[in-house]
């Protein structure tokens, strides 16, 4: 499958799987009714007229709404987990089950005792078939469309940093590194650390592309004399007053980004240096983290105190851990979260960062990390006004130190208050740089809207419920 060809199948697979769902769950309630009229099913002690049927109330649209939210909630629209074995059958029982105390909660509260209870029960075993299968039939089909063929063009170390990354993705259809080609000339090269053969400098790039078939060439940017320059007036002291700053942009930015409405006579010109605390969005959005988390924090008490009974039961120490972080205008503030490690993880080696299948992580720990339940203190840090729900992960003082002095713009995220989740949170992993999540960081910050952060929270949930690695 070329790119083309997977162009246009990625642009239309969600649609299809949405009409599928629609028309499996259609097919699984008149399945059901069916099934009660015509066969006798256990449990049940006769069979059900026909006559009533066409005279009870008919949920077919909370049914339609609640399947789409809910597979969506369960990660069963995301197209990088249909070519992921295993799981799905589980993940969508446990959708469609939800599905199916929403109505016959929904009976209960319109106290109508007409509709026959046994037909939910078949229709969610009918309709998890149905929708279990179709998703099965699709990764295979898309399995079986070949791969994506990509050549990266950069600087060797950042297309190794780069293809590091790739490694962590699993999209549908895989993709193929075919070679990397470097900026310069590169004479002598040994294949990439990716697994991909060094495949010459840019200059040999066109003739490559006449003879050999590739889907997609991914250019991979490097620091340049504005970044270094930004950097550095980043570092201005406040007090100074920051002057704004402007770049002229060259045909490739206003290809690939988004000029504004300033110009200098018939210039266009980009901001760079913004000032995100004046958009009034970020006004309204200090008024709803607070109302939301005080509502959230209420609904999970229960469970954060099951879950520090837990922590202090199975392992010597407090059940909660407090831990200095860096916030807003770099301001130091006490983090609080479930613990989730020994005691004394870090008495050997001082501030470490967490791993995937970091040895230090407690056996409840692991559970409570997994499903996130041990981030739910931090709801308190949300109501005293330190964090955000939305924003920057806040980091500790000792890795924010080390990452202002080699990372480029890093001081920039410092501009809002951190948050219990983030734009990097529901698109990277453990594994991946800071310097590639401070790339997501600044597009929040400078792209902010309540939508997006009604976005994040959305795909939060779905990484919760699926428990994905964040």
């Amino acid at each position: 499958m070329n790119g083309s060809a997977w162009g246009k199948v990625g642009s239309g697979v969600l649609s299809l799987l949405i009409a599928t769902d629609l028309v499996v769950a259609v097919l699984a309630y008149v399945g059901a009714f069916a099934a009660r009229i015509y066969f006798p099913l256990p449990w049940t002690e006769h069979l059900l007229p026909f006559t009533p049927v066409m005279n009870v109330a008919h949920p077919v649209a909370l049914l339609a709404v609640t399947q789409l939210c809910l597979l969506y909630a369960f990660g069963l629209y995301d197209l990088r987990t249909l070519g992921q074995r295993g799981g799905t059958l589980g993940r969508v029982a446990t959708a469609l089950g939800i599905q199916l105390l929403a109505a016959g909660a929904w009976f209960f509260f319109r106290n109508d005792d007409s509709f026959p209870r046994s037909v939910l029960a078949a229709f969610w075993l009918l309709n998890t078939l149905g929708v279990t299968g179709a998703r099965v039939w699709l990764s295979r089909w898309l399995a079986g469309g070949g791969s994506l063929r990509v050549i990266l063009v950069g600087a060797a170390a950042d297309v190794e940093a780069f293809a590091t990354g790739l490694a962590d993705l699993h999209p549908a259809p895989r993709l193929e590194v075919v070679g990397v080609v470097g900026i310069q000339d590169s004479d002598g090269q040994t294949p990439s650390a990716s697994g991909a053969p060094w495949l010459g400098c840019v200059d040999a790039l066109p003739e490559f592309l006449r003879r050999t078939a590739v889907d997609e060439v991914i250019l991979v940017s490097a620091a340049s004399w504005k970044d270094t320059l930004v950097e550095r007036l980043t570092h201005l002291p406040a007090e100074t007053g920051r002057p704004r700053m402007l770049v002229v942009p060259s045909v490739y930015d206003v290809l690939v980004g988004r000029v504004s409405s300033l110009r200098l006579h018939d210039i266009p010109l980009v901001e760079v240096l913004q000032q995100p605390a004046e958009n009034f969005a970020f006004l309204v959005k200090s008024a709803v983290d607070r109302a939301l988390a005080g509502v959230l924090l209420i609904l999970s008490l229960p469970l954060i105190g099951l879950a520090a009974g837990l922590v202090k039961l199975s392992s010597p120490g407090p059940a909660f851990y407090r831990q200095r972080r860096i916030g807003r205008h770099e301001k130091e503030f006490t983090l609080y979260k479930l613990r989730t490690m020994r005691t004394d993880a870090e008495a050997e080696t001082g501030p470490v960062l967490a791993d995937v299948a970091d040895p230090r992580v407690t056996a409840v720990g692991r559970h409570l990390r997994t499903t996130r339940i041990d981030e739910l203190p931090q709801l308190f840090n949300v109501l005293g006004g330190s964090m955000s729900l939305v924003g920057p992960r806040p980091e500790r003082p000792e890795f924010v130190a080390e990452f202002r002095r080699v990372i480029p713009g890093y001081i920039e995220r410092f501009q809002v208050r951190p948050g219990v989740t983030g734009l990097a949170q529901i698109n990277a992993g453990y594994r991946t740089s800071a310097e590639l999540k401070l790339k997501y960081d600044l597009s929040y910050i400078y792209n902010y809207s309540l939508w997006l952060d009604l976005r994040v929270l959305a795909e939060t949930v779905k990484i919760v419920l699926t428990r994905q690695g964040m």
